[in-house]
C-alpha cells in the first residue's frame, strides 16, 4: 500500500485539488441569489429613517478654554551694594505681600555712613584751599596795578589756574558726596511695586554682595492668565478687541470673575502648534501664580446657524442628509453646542437631515424618511 502510495502520488495531489475546486464551484452556484428574487437596491429600499429639516437661526458661540496663571515677569532681588544684614522684614518670606515703598532688608549703612563724612570734608578742604587762593589772587592783582598800570596781570600771578584746579576739586568732591549718599540709600531695600515673593534666601548676620540673588518677587499688577488656543477655537473668537470673559476658579467661594481678553501671541507653540490668549482681570490679587482657571469667552457671532441634534453627526463633523431619495454625507463646521443639540454652520441641507443614521449608512443608500419625534422646533415649519 506505501509502495502504491509513493507511486502514484502525484496523480492523487491532482485528484484531490480537483475535487476541491469543484466543491466550490458547486458551493458557489448554490449562494447566488435568485435573478427572480428582491434586488438589493429593492431591499435597502425599507430602511425608514427620521428627517427634520434644520432652520437657519443667529448664534454666538461661547469659547472654554483652560489656563494657567503666570506673572509676566519676575523680579530677582539683588543688593546693589555691599555688607551685614541687620533687618529682615518679616514680610520678605514666601507668599508674603509687600507694599509698593516698603523696606523689606536693611546693610549695615556705617561704613557708606562714613563715606559720606569723609567726602563732605574733602568738600570744605577744597573750599577752604579755594577761599585762600582767592584772596591771594585779590592781593597780587592790587600789587600788580600798583606796579604795572598799564599791563595786564599774568594768570599765573592771579593764581587762575590753581583757582580753576580748586573748584575742579570742589565739583569732583560733590559727585563722590553724591555717590556715597546714594551708596548710603541702597542700603535699605524697598519694594519697587506692590508684590509678593516667590522666594527668598537672606537672614539678619548674613553678609550681600551685588553679585547674588538673595529672592525674587513679581509684581500683583503683571498677574494674567495664558490660555492655549486651537486654530478652530481661535476662529469662533474672532478678531480681539478687548472681549470681557468670564474667569471660572475652581479654588475660589465666589466662583467667577470678569476678565478680558488683552491680546494673542505672536507665535504658535513650538511643541502644540496652539496659539496663546492673554487675559487679565481687574483683581489680580485673587490669582495665585500656577493655578490652573478656567475662561469663558463669548466668540464672534454667526448670523446664520443649524441646529441638529447631536445624534446625526456620526464623526466630529459629518453627518447625513437625504438626496433623491439617497443617502448623501456632508462634512459641516461645528460652532458650538446646546443642550443635546448640535450648531454648525449653515450647510446644504438637500431634503433633509436624517436625525439617526442607520448602521450600514453609505453613500447611495436608498431610505424612506419619516419625521422625527419631538423635533418640531427644529423641523419643517407646520404653519
Amino acid at each position: 500500500m506505501t509502495e502504491f502510495m509513493e507511486r502514484h502520488a502525484g496523480a492523487l495531489q491532482l485528484i484531490f485539488v480537483i475535487g476541491v475546486v469543484g466543491l466550490a464551484l458547486l458551493l458557489s452556484i448554490s449562494l447566488r441569489p435568485d435573478a427572480s428574487g428582491p434586488t438589493p437596491a429593492a431591499r435597502s429600499a425599507d430602511v425608514a429613517v427620521s428627517v427634520m429639516t434644520p432652520v437657519a437661526t443667529p448664534f454666538r458661540p461661547s469659547v472654554r478654554l483652560n489656563g494657567v496663571v503666570q506673572a509676566r515677569t519676575v523680579t530677582r532681588i539683588i543688593p546693589q551694594v555691599t555688607g551685614r544684614v541687620i533687618k529682615v522684614s518679616s514680610a520678605f518670606r514666601p507668599g508674603a505681600s509687600v507694599a509698593r515703598g516698603e523696606v523689606i532688608v536693611v546693610i549695615d549703612p556705617s561704613d557708606y555712613e562714613l563715606a559720606v563724612e569723609r567726602t563732605l570734608a574733602e568738600i570744605e578742604a577744597a573750599r577752604s584751599e579755594l577761599t585762600r587762593l582767592e584772596a591771594e589772587a585779590a592781593a597780587e592783582r592790587e600789587i600788580w596795578r600798583g606796579q604795572f598800570p598799564d599791563r595786564k596781570i599774568p594768570d599765573l600771578i592771579a593764581r587762575v589756574p590753581q583757582i580753576a584746579a580748586s573748584k575742579a576739586r570742589i565739583r569732583s568732591g560733590e559727585a563722590a558726596r553724591e555717590a556715597a549718599e546714594l551708596a548710603l540709600s541702597r542700603t535699605t531695600v524697598r519694594a519697587p511695586f506692590d508684590a509678593r515673593i516667590l522666594e527668598t534666601e537672606l537672614d539678619v548676620g548674613q553678609v550681600v554682595g551685588t553679585n547674588a540673588a538673595v529672592g525674587s518677587m513679581f509684581s500683583i499688577d503683571s498677574l494674567e492668565i495664558v490660555v492655549p488656543v486651537s486654530a478652530e477655537q481661535r476662529r469662533l473668537i474672532g478678531p480681539l478687541d478687548g472681549q470681557r470673559v468670564s474667569i471660572i476658579m475652581p479654588t475660589s467661594n465666589d466662583g467667577v470673575m470678569d476678565g478680558k481678553l488683552l491680546r494673542a501671541a505672536a507665535a504658535l507653540d513650538e511643541r502644540t502648534r496652539l496659539g496663546t490668549l492673554y487675559v487679565a482681570t481687574e483683581n489680580p490679587d485673587r490669582l495665585t501664580v500656577g493655578e490652573f482657571v478656567t475662561v469663558e469667552i463669548e466668540g464672534q457671532d454667526t448670523p446664520d446657524s443649524y441646529r441638529v441634534p447631536a445624534s446625526a453627526l456620526t464623526s466630529r463633523d459629518r453627518l447625513w442628509v437625504i438626496e433623491d431619495g439617497r443617502l448623501a454625507a456632508r462634512n459641516v463646521d461645528v460652532l458650538g453646542r446646546e443642550a443635546e443639540m448640535a450648531v454648525v454652520r449653515v450647510f446644504d441641507d438637500a431634503d433633509g437631515v436624517v436625525v439617526l443614521p442607520p448602521a450600514n449608512a453609505h453613500v447611495g443608500l436608498s431610505v424612506v424618511a419619516r419625521a422625527p419625534d419631538g423635533l418640531a422646533s427644529v423641523g419643517n415649519d407646520t404653519d
